[in-house]
């Protein structure tokens, strides 16, 4: 495995950590209601100070204590989906060192971190969601032009938005939704389609990465995203996937 240094803290303005601490004030109270119990579960394990920003080499260690993986640099771009699965074939999830504005707490059209402390890494606190995580990049680096787009959706409608039965009710599931206040409500809203996870049509729906989905695909359980993955594989006659 290639080590790659997580970003470094940059000196963050009083301002910058105001935003973070607002963000994390309006939408983390509402994760009890809404999100899945495995993040609810690493959200504590990981343990993050919601009035200042993240140190990521910090954040970093953690993670490899707990589970192997480790924080890199994503350079404050959104990365291709080559790049990106490179990555996360290494046990590395990318983040930026980049805060939105005051006047974005709703939206910002760059990447930043919000979205990937509070949306992603307290999954990524427990092994066995780590492991099917990882399992993502060999796929994707098996498979030819066609494979793997469409691979990159079955991350996208799972590991990003998509939703899960617990306890007899739906919960948040994807980091898209953990880390987004209208998106969250966008997925809960009565009229808003919901369906379950079905691997040809969330292969043929493109992502919608500047505006809310249409449709939201719902998993039955962490073991479902293992089981996506090698079924998948099958159908495509790729390498099984071992998880």
């Amino acid at each position: 495995m290639t080590t790659i240094a997580p970003p470094a803290m940059p000196a963050y303005t009083e301002e910058d950590h105001l935003v973070w601490a607002t963000l994390c004030a309006r939408q983390v109270p509402r994760l009890d209601r809404y999100a899945c119990r495995l993040f609810r579960e690493g959200f504590r394990k990981l343990n993050l100070d919601l009035q200042r920003l993240p140190d990521p080499v910090q954040v970093s260690e953690r993670l490899a204590a707990m589970t192997g993986w480790t924080l890199c640099d994503a350079q404050n771009e959104y990365l291709n989906p080559t790049e990106w699965f490179e990555h996360i074939a290494e046990r590395r999830f990318p983040v930026t060192n980049y805060i939105r504005r005051m006047d974005e707490l709703d939206f910002t059209p760059l990447p930043d971190l919000f979205h990937e402390y509070i949306g992603h890494l307290a999954f990524f606190t427990d092994q066995r969601f780590a492991d099917i995580a990882q399992a993502f990049g060999p796929l994707y680096f098996a498979g030819d032009e066609r494979q793997r787009l469409e691979i990159a959706r079955l991350w996208w409608y799972s590991i990003e938005f998509g939703l899960i039965r617990e306890d007899g009710e739906l919960r948040a599931f994807g980091a898209g939704l953990l880390s987004s206040i209208g998106e969250l409500d966008h997925a809960f809203a009565p009229d808003t389609p919901r369906v379950p996870f079905d691997i040809r049509r969330v292969a043929n729906t493109p992502g919608a990465a500047y505006s809310m989905h249409e449709t939201y695909f719902i998993l039955e359980d962490l073991e479902h995203v293992a089981a996506i993955l090698r079924d998948y594989a099958a159908m495509e006659g790729l390498p099984p996937v071992q998880i």
